[in-house]
């Protein structure tokens, strides 16, 4: 039996969520090393770094903050978030979204919530920057953004995106991912839509496991003047929405890059599943099989 529970996020746990991340993401090649190079001087300076980034977004209606909690060591008539999840809901507009129950109406006041958190958040980043950050870096995923919008059509235009998933250091190994994974897998399973990540490095097995069977399709790091190019990992994975085969991309200048994907063997079992494809075609046109 879980000795935790999973249940959505309220505004009050957004502090605990962002000290979470910047636990787990501590040594992370991206938003430890990388975005965070002064995070020893500054350790608390890195929850700002996702704290302003979960308020805006937790007045989109189409993305959905997830938690784990278990007894405080300490009080135990008292909870402590012991792991996140962040899920957004990708589609090609927002009536999607709205139609799909994921939205706000185009006339709904609170429309307004995020674009004014937006501006506060700002502000506080202003008076108060994340001194652990690196200037260069801080924002390099917004930067990268663009160079992706590609893998998000056809079959795969609506979504639902694992954005974040950190589980606090010592609570990690207790199924807290899975159960945090698998709320998204679920909830696009019964919309009848894709569900999709983009892996750490290292961590692409732990994805696949958990049920993205369809990838990679794609690197963050992908395009010419990515700025995420040398970034390792990175790899997007999905589980297709129901009924939805679709080929494998073929190997070239997007699988460029550092990190542990044993690319060799992909191929390998890319190959098989093209001939397998093959014969199955070549039997389902064969005379007498209609």
């Amino acid at each position: 039996m879980p000795t935790f529970k999973l249940r959505r996020a309220g505004f009050l746990d957004l502090p605990a969520a962002a000290r979470t991340c910047s636990l787990a993401f501590d040594d992370d090649v991206l938003f430890g090393r990388l975005i965070h190079p002064y995070r020893r001087s500054y350790p608390g300076d890195v929850d700002k770094y996702w704290y302003r980034r979960f308020v805006v977004d937790f007045w989109d209606w189409s993305h959905v903050f997830l938690v784990t909690t278990g007894p405080d060591a300490a009080d135990k008539t008292k909870e402590v978030v012991t792991g996140f999840a962040h899920w957004s809901r990708i589609a090609p507009g927002w009536r999607e979204n709205y139609r799909a129950g994921w939205g706000l109406s185009g006339l709904d006041p609170r429309r307004l919530l995020q674009p004014l958190c937006r501006l506060l958040m700002s502000f506080l980043a202003f008076v108060s920057p994340n001194r652990a950050a690196s200037k260069e870096d801080e924002l390099i995923i917004e930067r990268s953004y663009n160079y992706l919008d590609h893998i998000w059509t056809g079959d795969r235009s609506e979504s639902w995106y694992l954005e974040c998933l950190a589980v606090h250091p010592d609570y990690q190994r207790q199924g807290q991912g899975r159960a945090l994974v698998g709320w998204g897998l679920q909830q696009a399973l019964k919309e009848g839509i894709a569900c999709s990540v983009i892996a750490a490095d290292g961590k692409e097995r732990f994805y696949q496991a958990c049920g993205f069977d369809v990838g990679p399709v794609g690197r963050s790091g992908e395009g010419e003047g990515n700025p995420l190019r040398e970034v390792p990992g990175g790899l997007v994975f999905f589980h297709e929405k129901r009924g939805v085969v679709l080929p494998d991309r073929e190997l070239g200048s997007w699988t460029y890059g550092h990190g542990v994907f044993d690319w060799d063997n992909w191929e390998k079992q890319a190959e098989a599943r093209r001939h397998k494809m093959s014969l199955i075609d070549g039997f389902s046109t064969a005379p007498g099989t209609h």
